[in-house]
């Protein structure tokens, strides 16, 4: 199975669409859950993926083709993966205002972490990608949240996350929302620079995380 899962990874990192879609099937199929692809697969390809790029081995037309075939092979997993989660409380535990900061295209890791959320009990408001920090602070405060998660790939577009928080406290509402950070160019100790109250690697940390931001909010 180990064998199979490394197939899979391999032919995701290198854009075989057909072939990553066939391994997918056969391994949703044989009963490999949707947390285990993600974990085994899809993050560390992805991994892979960014490092090349940042180290010049792959180029745009590599990234074009592993987006393609990580796209087609996330929709059958995405929906395994929801039938995996399913609503475990009847009772929502927080409302979160997710969000893939201004000049990052990237949605895949957001995803994964909204259905995490939701599977928990949190009531999430996805505003997509690419947005700015104007709107996100808008519809927090819109929408009641209770914690503003940032999702950001790139580290060329870290400031996005920064500009949030720079923002509400131009507003004076830092102290309304709890902040929590993600993603692949992002860590700990640069988090708390910036003033984040959290920092998640994983939609699994991520949960832990709202739970107890919403916790101290309480």
């Amino acid at each position: 199975m180990v064998e199979k899962l490394e197939e899979l990874k391999q032919a995701l990192i290198n854009g075989k669409k057909e072939e990553a879609e066939e391994l997918t099937k056969k391994a949703l199929e044989e009963g490999i859950s949707g947390k285990r692809l993600i974990s085994e697969v899809i993050l560390p390809a992805s991994k892979v993926v960014g490092d090349r790029y940042e180290h010049g081995e792959f180029f745009l037309s590599e990234l074009i083709q592993y987006g393609d075939t990580l796209e087609s092979i996330m929709v059958p997993i995405m929906d395994h993966l929801k039938k995996e989660i399913g609503d475990k409380r009847e009772e929502r535990v927080g409302r979160i205002l997710l969000a893939t900061v201004k000049g990052d295209l990237h949605d895949i890791g957001k995803n994964i972490v909204r259905l995490f959320l939701e599977g928990n009990g949190f009531e999430v408001d996805d505003l997509g990608v690419d947005v700015p920090a104007s709107e996100i602070i808008d519809k927090a405060v819109n929408t009641d949240a209770d914690v503003i998660a940032l999702s950001c790939l790139m580290s060329v577009t870290r400031d996005g996350v920064k500009e949030v928080i720079e923002e509400l406290n131009k507003r004076g509402l830092r102290s309304n929302f709890a902040v929590l950070v993600g993603g692949r160019s992002t860590n700990e100790k640069w988090a708390k620079q910036i003033g984040a109250d959290k920092w998640a690697p994983d939609a699994i940390k991520a949960v832990e995380a709202a739970f107890s931001l919403i916790k101290q909010q309480s």
